[in-house]
């Protein structure tokens, strides 16, 4: 049957239509295909690309010793992960917090330094009643202990130590801290101890630092006496490394024109100032010591 001539061109249009919508159709599927195909690809690569981190379990202060109980290792992915991740070979025993950081965040090596306070044979944990503490002292602060004299003159006996404060009935002790020292430390802070008996009107005192995690360790000052260096000298606890820098900060001369000449001024009433404050010292820690006994069995005293 034949076709006029407007209805092979409708039906031409028709199939032409036809078509064309399958050629786009076909595209866009493929478009789509492509399009799903890169998306998993880009997701494995995603999953490939997961490295191990370590992340705070808690918050942290600046200065605070960041120990492998306060950490998590998890999972994250590459782009989140700094390029100088914390690792853990970085981690040390005497590891701090820089900055104040809170649970969840992923460690990097700019966030942490070490404290200086390594673990070493002669660390032995030793209490002190006999500083001027701050008012606002509390556990995990860093300190220098100073000496300042009569005369005006300061020295720092002891460096960026971390302060423990003992609970007595669950509150913490007014006069007694506990510092991590070395032998050289131990017998440095001794020698100042007795001197700032002898010198009435000296005082040993703490100062904070303000942000230890991002501040250096300042360097000692306090020059021991003759007798104490000599006694330095021939211990065999204390390393050779402690042992120079006692040695580079004794100076005859600073100590005859600053300690020494404080000193003699107390020389007649030296004995009865050292003896008077040791006594005083040690009944303060047999009050403490009692105290302490006491939040064990659950006693209460009235203070």
């Amino acid at each position: 049957m034949a076709t006029n001539p407007m209805q092979r061109k409708a039906r031409n249009s028709f199939l032409l239509g036809m078509l064309t919508m399958l050629l786009i159709s076909a595209l866009i599927i493929g478009l789509l295909v492509m399009q799903l195909i890169n998306m998993k690809e880009k997701e494995k690569k995603e999953e490939e690309s997961y490295k191990d981190v370590y992340v705070l379990a808690q918050d942290v202060k600046s200065g605070e010793s960041i120990s492998m109980d306060k950490l998590q290792q998890m999972q994250a992915v590459g782009k989140v992960v700094p390029s100088n991740i914390f690792v853990t070979s970085d981690w040390k025993e005497d590891t701090v917090a820089k900055i104040n950081m809170g649970a969840g965040t992923i460690l990097s090596k700019e966030m942490v330094s070490l404290s200086g306070e390594k673990v070493t044979d002669d660390l032995r944990s030793q209490e002190y009643n006999m500083l001027t503490l701050p008012t606002e002292i509390v556990d995990g602060d860093y300190i220098d202990v100073r000496l300042r004299l009569p005369s005006g003159a300061d020295y720092i006996v002891v460096s960026k130590k971390s302060v423990t404060i003992p609970k007595l009935l669950g509150v913490d002790s007014e006069d007694t801290v506990i510092l991590n020292m070395t032998e050289a430390e131990i017998i440095t802070m001794s020698n100042a101890i007795v001197e700032a008996y002898i010198m009435k009107g000296s005082e040993l005192y703490v100062s904070k630092y303000v942000d230890p995690g991002m501040q250096k360790t300042s360097t000692s000052t306090y020059p021991v006496s003759a007798e104490v260096m000599g006694l330095i000298n021939s211990n065999r606890n204390i390393v050779d490394e402690a042992r120079r820098a006692l040695w580079d900060r004794y100076n005859t001369e600073q100590r005859n024109n600053s300690v020494n000449k404080e000193l003699g001024n107390f020389s007649e009433e030296a004995k009865t100032n050292v003896e008077t404050n040791i006594e005083s010292q040690i009944t303060r820690q047999k009050e403490t010591r009692k105290k302490y006994l006491e939040s064990l069995s659950g006693g209460a005293t009235t203070y």
